[in-house]
């Protein structure tokens, strides 16, 4: 019965080992295919970044406007009308009149509406505002003097 006792511990104590060595070789094993994975995944990655930076290249050697902020004049009723055109990747992000000295407030207040027009629309072929067709003409040649200095060369 002594000897019973001790060759059931013995027996345990195998099944234990057997169990752990068993345990630490899957271990290892998934370890190896976790890691075979991740290095699948950084290749993967790898490759798009790659693709992603020559998309970028060849979508801006076909852009048509260089990105920036260019200033342009046209001629509105009352006289000079100047704006600020930004662009982002041939898109039209913002454009400011910075100044209008001579033309009629109440006029030129009406033609501006034509701004968020062409930012909306992303084009200068709007109509005029009605009434205010000298000074939305003003405003539209001022976009269009500032777009042709952004023509990419």
């Amino acid at each position: 019965m002594k000897y019973q006792n001790f060759a059931m511990k013995l027996l345990t104590a195998a099944i234990i080992a057997g169990s752990l060595c068993h345990y630490q070789s899957v271990a290892a094993a998934r370890a190896a295919v976790v890691a075979e994975n991740e290095a699948k995944i950084a290749e993967v990655e790898e490759y798009n970044r790659q693709i992603q930076l020559e998309n970028a290249k060849r979508q801006a050697a076909s852009l048509y406007y260089e990105n920036g902020t260019y200033e342009g004049e046209g001629s509105g009723y009352g006289g000079p009308v100047r704006v600020l055109v930004t662009v982002e990747y041939d898109v039209l992000t913002d454009i400011q009149v910075i100044s209008h000295d001579a033309e009629d407030p109440a006029y030129f207040e009406q033609a501006e509406k034509l701004v968020d027009m062409v930012v909306s629309g992303q084009t200068t072929d709007v109509d005029v505002v009605a009434g205010a067709s000298f000074s939305s003409r003003g405003i539209l040649e001022a976009i269009e003097n500032a777009l042709d200095k952004a023509v990419r060369k």
